[in-house]
């Protein structure tokens, strides 16, 4: 069975991180987890009263698994619900170690002004886990069934590639946006044969090229909005020194603007 974790922030109750969790849930047959952390932090814990206040948080926390196990029984979703208090990178990596998927929000308006990374965001720099994020204003129907991969021959996609195959095997439609870079300034390292390894997973693929040099991340967002994904598959924050296609740049784009749900893995 496909294990996936969504992780709920204290003060959602409808979202669309939540119709989208339960609408995957459903479409893979998947156990659904509720996480919920109650987040240390070294400011919070000088504050006046600041234990109090976790306590608080961390009650309320647990009174809302009644409210998750209706709702998978609404859904008819297999789900439990867990309350975990703890530094937040620290409880997320450890979370995700039995998780095939780690789901969360894409808040564009709410970025980590260093790198344009959110919280979650920034465990795939901390803890190397692959994390799905959904767009906050996301619309489309519930589940996956278009995908698109953004690939540049780095092990980062690769890594996202291998943890979205139990989304590929279900989806409608998967294309690959070839961008590697295959000029003499590219062939520093060893491909990786992604389209045999495709071929030997048995799924049918279209493979669409794009010019490495032209390949940001507006041009890959446009893409895949053209081909109605409901899902990008691609790496993130990988840095070829002998390519163009600087994945570091589009990952920010990415996570500043994308309108699509995002898979990512480093």
């Amino acid at each position: 069975m496909l294990e996936l974790t969504v992780n709920i922030d204290i003060r959602e109750i409808d979202s669309t991180l939540i119709r989208f969790a339960f609408g995957l849930a459903r479409q893979y047959d998947a156990h659904l987890t509720g996480l919920q952390i109650v987040s240390l932090d070294t400011t919070s814990l000088v504050l006046p009263d600041a234990l109090i206040a976790l306590n608080e948080d961390e009650q309320d926390a647990h009174r809302r698994r009644d409210w998750w196990r209706e709702l998978c029984r609404g859904h008819g979703v297999d789900g439990s619900w867990e309350v975990v208090r703890g530094y937040y990178q620290s409880v997320i990596e450890r979370q995700a170690s039995l998780s095939d998927l780690m789901i969360g929000s894409l808040c564009t308006k709410d970025t980590f002004p260093l790198s344009g990374l959110g919280p979650l965001s920034r465990s795939l720099l901390s803890g190397g886990i692959p994390v799905l994020l959904v767009p906050e204003a996301w619309a489309s129907d519930p589940g996956v069934r278009k995908v698109t991969i953004a690939w540049n021959g780095s092990v980062e996609a690769a890594r996202a590639v291998k943890a979205a195959l139990p989304l590929l095997r279900k989806a409608e439609k998967v294309m690959v946006l070839d961008g590697e870079d295959v000029s003499e300034a590219g062939r520093h390292r060893a491909p990786l044969p992604l389209r045999k390894w495709l071929e030997r997973q048995d799924l049918p693929v279209q493979w669409q090229s794009i010019d490495p040099l032209r390949g940001n991340g507006r041009a890959i967002h446009e893409q895949a909005k053209s081909m109605e994904a409901d899902l990008l598959v691609m790496g993130a924050w990988g840095h070829s020194r002998m390519s163009e296609w600087i994945l570091g740049g589009i990952t920010r784009h990415m996570l500043q603007h994308s309108e699509i749900s995002l898979l990512l893995a480093h």
